[in-house]
């Protein structure tokens, strides 16, 4: 009895902190951030305020949904993180709360989102006012504006498969993450994540949780000197090169995804722009 009462909170808990996103990010993008505009003229101090908002927002959301047993997560070398600046961070996407982890882990980070948020007046506000960039701009822009955030000393979360990962099949990466690296000149930060057992992942609905409870695991991974890959006559060698590595990396750990459904499609709209949307 107790048991199937754990199951029915869970389901409910996974339910509740779904709509807690999308009712809390509303809520925020009317009351606080409007004020963070309002008293920020400077573009790069809004940026940074906003970052940290959300990143506090994140940190309280993971711990609360530890507490309330909903889920266990965990983090795994989060010191690794503390001095990171410029670095793209690649990460595997096993489930629909990566961005999140990572969010709640580090302070100043982007990202690529829908250019959908744009045309809402209140999510503008947060997705602009953080730097985040747009991922209905032409491939060159968007490659253009990655370069420019990791230039800047901003930290870039890249999902390079462009898709929720599946467990147990290899990882097929977008190239285009690559050629943003090396032109930016940009150290990676590798993460692992693990989802046991699986939760939130593609194809499954949230209210079917698994009988026992899941624990959401970033690891922090050392971080990859880029210049490793920058000796090469042609830049393509040198992504080809680094997509090698980072596949080989992830395949030591064939179980790093969820179990899927069928056919994943990308979602993001080609390999050029790399899959970066969180």
């Amino acid at each position: 009895m107790l048991r199937r009462l754990e199951l029915i909170w869970r389901s409910f808990g996974t339910g509740l902190f779904l709509a807690i996103i999308g009712v809390g990010g509303s809520l925020m993008a009317m009351t606080i951030f409007p004020l963070i505009a309002l008293l920020s003229r400077d573009r790069e101090r809004r940026r940074l305020r906003i970052q940290w908002v959300l990143h506090m927002s994140f940190k309280l959301y993971c711990r609360a949904i530890h507490l309330m047993k909903v889920a266990d997560v965990r983090v795994v070398g989060a010191e690794r993180l503390r001095d990171l600046k410029g670095a793209m961070i690649v990460a595997n996407h096993p489930s629909l709360l990566d961005v999140v982890m990572i969010m709640a882990a580090v302070p100043n980070v982007q990202c690529v989102v829908k250019g959908g948020l744009w045309k809402n007046p209140f999510f503008r506000l947060t997705v602009e006012g953080a730097g985040y960039i747009r991922n209905d701009l032409e491939p060159e822009d968007l490659v253009r504006s990655c370069i420019e955030a990791l230039r800047a000393g901003n930290n870039l979360i890249v999902f390079p498969e462009g898709t929720r990962t599946v467990r147990g099949r290899p990882m097929k990466l977008h190239r285009g993450f690559a050629n943003i690296a090396l032109l930016a000149e940009a150290d990676l930060q590798m993460i692992r994540i693990s989802v046991e057992p699986p939760l939130l992942h593609k194809g499954n609905p949230w209210w079917r949780v698994p009988e026992t409870r899941t624990e959401f695991c970033m690891q922090v991974c050392d971080r990859l000197d880029i210049k490793r890959f920058m000796g090469y006559r042609f830049r393509s060698q040198s992504s080809r090169r680094l997509v090698g590595f980072i596949e080989e990396f992830y395949a030591e750990n064939p179980n790093h995804g969820c179990t899927g459904t069928g056919a994943e499609t990308p979602d993001r709209f080609g390999p050029e722009a790399g899959g970066l949307v969180a």
